[in-house]
């Protein structure tokens, strides 16, 4: 994305905090928000000397998505072999779904970051009842509470999945030494959570207010049967790989399917291939995976008060660890089938062919998304904060100051705060109110307002209050993102500093 919105104002204020010395174990800033992404990126521009940027908060943000992929990489590799794990890497790595989301540079990468380790530890877990893989598995859902709101979760998704373990294993001593694995994932778990835990008791409305303001009619009455809204939220999200993946521009292109082409047919073949192996052989690992996709929707199928909202790929992002273990599946198991059914030379061509071929349209599709339609959406959408704030450092760093530099208000308009950090002024807030602008006559400093083209009261108060005011029009890269420069030179023998 090239340009930032507020709720990327929002992590660089608090990772801004955190460098000058805050501490929290939960941000309140914005309805709340889990801290990991705030100390992983602090600790990064900090150690190397780095501005608060959106570029460095992609870079944290970027390096979480790897690791996500190194994990379904070994998850891929337990439940099939190598090759299921390669491929599931290979298409969830140039997937547009997840790319997106991850250079948004929010929180919404550790939602899948830690779905992956849960889901590979507790499946190793279960099956050799090594000790190691439970407490591994409890580890890493206690962490995964401190990265991003959906995560919640998944402690439920554990509990289901040890119950279909349970019901598939008739052995009574594997029964108890899975109950207790439970337990000792629910203790490890909670342990990491301690301090999140506290601060959960001593603020339970803050802590619980984002999810349980989708959930619950606290802001929104219902406006149907909630058990109606469920039901329609849930195929809503079932075909959102196919059809529509809703209409949040910032992390998406709006009212297209969340799959391109060849992943969605590779999964509708994979879930059909597994509902097919588990009915013939009742194996665990099937239905698990199976439940799985729908768990890790939740946080957005249970929008009942905000339906409107269901599907976001940004709350059923951890669903995208099973969604590509099952596209992995499907692809080895597709090119398996060639190689099995045709000898010879062209035998083991055909096979590297289409693999090639699949692989090539799937990426070719891919880049059109992400590098065309999205940036080219996003741009338009967005507001052009950067170039504002590429003019105000200019100012800032010549003959203007901090303190003078100002963005007038107006409806639906830029967010000072994203002109600030761009201007490389993280933690100031340039708004000023058309009201409050005769008050700055008195600064002899120069000063330099930015102003809404079409907020012609703004621009008539400011010729009326500084008669050497000069205005001019500055002409955006982007179309209709042009924008309005009001410059008032300094009084004579005013320096920088107002002296």
């Amino acid at each position: 994305p090239p340009e930032m919105v507020s709720d990327q104002a929002e992590k660089l204020l608090d990772i801004n905090d955190i460098l000058n010395g805050n501490r929290s174990v939960y941000f309140p800033r914005n309805t709340g928000r889990e801290p990991l992404h705030f100390y992983l990126t602090s600790a990064y521009m900090s150690i190397f000397n780095l501005e608060v940027s959106f570029l460095n908060l992609k870079v944290v943000a970027v390096f979480a998505n790897l690791l996500t992929l190194f994990f379904i990489y070994l998850l891929g590799k337990e439940i099939g072999n190598k090759w299921v794990g390669l491929a599931s890497v290979l298409f969830a790595g140039m997937a547009y779904w997840p790319l997106l989301f991850t250079r948004l540079a929010l929180r919404i990468p550790y939602y899948p970051l830690f779905v992956a380790p849960v889901m590979y530890f507790m499946i190793r877990g279960l099956r050799r009842q090594n000790i190691n893989d439970i407490l591994l598995t409890g580890l890493f859902l206690g962490l995964g509470l401190y990265g991003y709101t959906p995560f919640r979760i998944v402690p439920i998704f554990v509990v289901f999945g040890t119950i279909i373990y349970i019901l598939h294993r008739p052995s009574k001593n594997k029964r108890l030494e899975t109950i207790f694995a439970l337990a000792v994932i629910t203790l490890i778990s909670i342990i990491v959570f301690i301090p999140l835990l506290r601060y959960w008791l001593a603020n339970p409305d803050l802590f619980g207010y984002r999810a349980f303001s989708r959930l619950t009619p606290m802001e929104a009455g219902f406006q149907k049967s909630p058990l109606l809204i469920f039901l329609e939220n849930f195929w809503k999200a079932s075909m959102m790989f196919f059809w529509d993946n809703g209409v949040i521009w910032a992390h998406s292109v709006p009212g297209r399917p969340a799959l391109e082409v060849v992943s969605a047919a590779l999964y509708f073949l994979g879930i059909l291939s597994l509902v097919v192996r588990y009915i013939r052989k009742r194996q665990w690992i099937d239905l698990f995976l199976l439940v799985s996709i729908p768990m890790m929707m939740m946080p957005s199928i249970l929008s009942l008060a905000f339906p409107g909202e269901n599907p976001s790929l940004n709350r059923t992002a951890g669903a995208v660890v099973p969604v590509f273990i099952v596209i992995g599946l499907a692809f080895d198991s597709f090119i398996s089938t060639f190689r099995v059914r045709l000898s010879g030379k062209f035998g083991k061509l055909i096979p590297l062919g289409i693999l090639a071929v699949l692989v090539l349209w799937s990426g070719l599709n891919n880049y059109d998304l992400v590098f065309n339609q999205y940036y080219r959406i996003y741009r338009a959408s967005s507001w052009n904060t950067s170039e504002i704030g590429e003019v105000a450092r200019f100012f800032i760093e010549s003959v203007g100051s901090p303190e003078t530099t100002y963005v007038v208000g107006y409806p639906h308009w830029v967010d000072s705060r994203l002109v600030a950090i761009n201007a490389g002024q993280t933690g100031r807030d340039f708004a000023i109110f058309p009201e409050n602008i005769v008050e700055t006559k008195a600064d002899p400093r120069a000063k330099m307002f930015f102003v809404n083209i079409n907020d012609t009261e703004s621009i008539n108060l400011l010729s009326s209050t500084f008669s050497d005011g000069v205005l001019w029009e500055h002409e955006s890269e982007v179309e209709n993102k042009d924008f309005m420069i009001f410059f008032v030179p300094p009084l004579a023998g005013a320096g920088a500093d107002g002296s």
